[in-house]
C-alpha cells in the first residue's frame, strides 16, 4: 500500500460508512448492557444479545466482512480501522454520559488493538482476493474464532468442548466468506483446527 492509495481510500464514502456502522453499533452494545432483565422473553433477548456484543467473535466477524469485502487492500485497511475507532469512541462516551466517568484504562486498551486492525485487515484482504494465499491464510482469522469457540485441554487427557455456539457459527460464516471450491475450504478449515490450538496455549490474553 502506497501514500497515494492510502490517501484516495480515504476520499471513498464507504470509509464514512464504516464509520457511522461502528459508531451505530458501540451505541447499541452499550445501551444493550442497561437494558434490565423482568423476567419476559423480549428482555432475556436483549440480555443475550448484550452479552454477546460483550465477547470480540460478533466484532471479530464484523471485521471479516468489511475487511473481505473491501475493492482494496487500502480501502479495507482503513474501512477496518475506521469502524473499531467509531465503535470504541460511541461505546465509551455513552458510557461516560450515563455513569459519569470515563474508563480511560479500558479505551487505552481496545484502542490500542484497533490501531492493529488496519494489518489484520490486510491478511483477511488477502486471505480472499489473493489466488494463492486463500489456500491457507483463511486459517488464521477462521481459526481465530474456533478458538473462542471451542475449549481444548491436552495435558491430563484429551478433551474439547463447546464454549459458545454463536462463535462457532461464526466460524463457520467466515468459512463461507473465504470459500472458493470445496478442496479449498477443507485445507483452509483443516488448518484453522492448528491455529486455534496455538491461539489457546500461546495467546497471552484469552476471553
Amino acid at each position: 500500500m502506497d501514500v497515494r492509495s492510502i490517501g484516495n481510500a480515504f476520499r471513498q464514502p464507504d470509509t464514512g460508512l464504516c464509520l457511522l456502522f461502528g459508531a451505530l453499533l458501540g451505541l447499541l452494545a452499550k445501551y444493550l448492557d442497561t437494558v434490565a432483565v423482568d423476567g419476559s422473553w423480549q428482555t432475556a433477548a436483549l440480555h443475550h444479545l448484550a452479552d454477546l456484543f460483550t465477547r470480540p467473535g460478533v466484532w471479530v466477524l464484523f471485521a471479516i466482512l468489511i475487511a473481505a469485502n473491501g475493492k482494496t487492500m487500502a480501502r479495507s485497511a482503513i474501512c477496518t480501522f475506521l469502524f473499531f475507532a467509531g465503535m470504541l469512541v460511541s461505546y465509551y462516551a455513552y458510557s461516560a454520559w450515563l455513569f459519569g466517568f470515563f474508563p480511560l484504562k479500558y479505551f487505552l486498551f481496545w484502542g490500542a488493538a484497533a490501531l492493529l486492525s488496519p494489518a489484520a485487515a490486510a491478511v483477511v484482504w488477502l486471505a480472499k482476493n489473493n489466488e494463492r494465499l486463500a489456500w491457507f491464510l483463511p486459517a488464521l482469522p477462521a481459526g481465530l474464532l474456533l478458538d473462542m469457540a471451542i475449549g481444548f485441554q491436552i495435558h491430563g487427557g484429551f478433551r474439547i468442548w463447546l464454549v459458545y455456539a454463536e462463535e462457532l457459527v461464526m466460524y463457520a460464516a467466515a468459512c463461507a466468506v473465504f470459500y472458493r471450491n470445496p478442496r479449498q475450504l477443507a485445507i483452509s478449515a483443516l488448518l484453522s483446527v492448528p491455529v486455534a490450538f496455538l491461539l489457546e496455549y500461546f495467546a497471552p490474553y484469552h476471553f
